[in-house]
This record gives structure tokens, sequence and C-alpha cells, in this order.
């Protein structure tokens, strides 16, 4: 019942439709840097689809979380703790993702033949760089999402 209630609003068909049409795109972009890590004759070639691959999950995982707060907050206008577990997901994941991006620079170092070093600093720009739009967003609205959430609680409290 309540997925015919969701799909009953119009509205709700479109942004559906928007969200699976950006997953195609998505996945699309994915599968073209696997086949270009397959077709790679160097190792530079390698990496720097792998960093790409990289990039491209990474930023559909952190826009996936601030979807799902979105979601939950003002979509399915209910109040979770999930919101404030999601705000921390966000933090842990942005400093594992980091932390894990700095052991991989060192063997993308020491793996890419040395003619191609001189790329080597724009690659890893891209590694770092790649996901930091989700996640900057996803911290300069998380506050307000946190307090509309909180709104919402006292709300459903007034009322039972």
């Amino acid at each position: 019942m309540e997925i015919k209630k969701f799909f009953s609003k119009g509205e709700n068909l479109v942004g559906m439709g928007f969200l699976l049409l950006l997953a195609a795109y998505v996945g699309w972009l994915m599968y073209r840097d696997v086949n270009r890590m397959q077709e790679a004759t160097t190792n530079y070639d390698y990496y720097q689809n792998l960093i790409y691959l990289i990039e491209n999950i990474a930023r559909t995982y952190f826009f996936c979380i601030f979807l799902l707060m979105v979601f939950l907050t003002y979509i399915h206008k209910q109040y979770t703790k999930w919101c404030v577990r999601l705000f921390y997901l966000l933090g842990i994941s942005a400093l594992l993702y980091f932390g894990w991006a700095g052991i991989f620079c060192k063997n993308v170092y020491n793996q890419i033949e040395p003619q191609y070093l001189e790329n080597y600093p724009r690659m890893i720009h891209t590694l770092y760089t790649g996901p930091l739009n989700w996640m900057i967003i996803g911290y300069f609205f998380t506050p307000k999402i946190l307090k509309d959430a909180q709104k919402l609680k006292e709300e459903q409290e007034l009322t039972v």
C-alpha cells in the first residue's frame, strides 16, 4: 500500500524517471571505464581509467547518501534516527575515502611507467576531487536537513 501511495502523484513519477535516467548514465560511465581498463596497453592507461571508475563510484555513493537523507526528511516526511546515522556515515566514509586514496596514490606512483610521471599529479587530483562536490554539498545542506528532521520529530510527538 505504501508503494501505491508513493506513486499516486505524477511528480513522483517524474522524479523517479529522472533518477532512473541518472542511474543509467552513471552505469554507462562505469561500464565505459571498465572497458577502457580492459583495453589499456600501459599501466598508466589502466590506472587512469581505474581512477575514473573509482571517482564515479565514490561520486555515486556520496550522492546516494545525500539523496537518502533528503528522501527520509522531505519526501517521506518522517523523522527517523537514520538521518543522523547517515550524517555520521557520510563523515566516516569521507575519512575512509581520503585515507584510502593516500595509500592508493603510493601504489599508482610505483606502478606507472616513468615517461608518464608528469601526468601523475593530474591523476591524483582527479582521485581526490572527484567526489568532493557531493561531500561539500552533503555537509553544506546536512545541518538544514537535520534541523528539519528535528522539527518533524517535534511535530510527530505533538500529534501523538
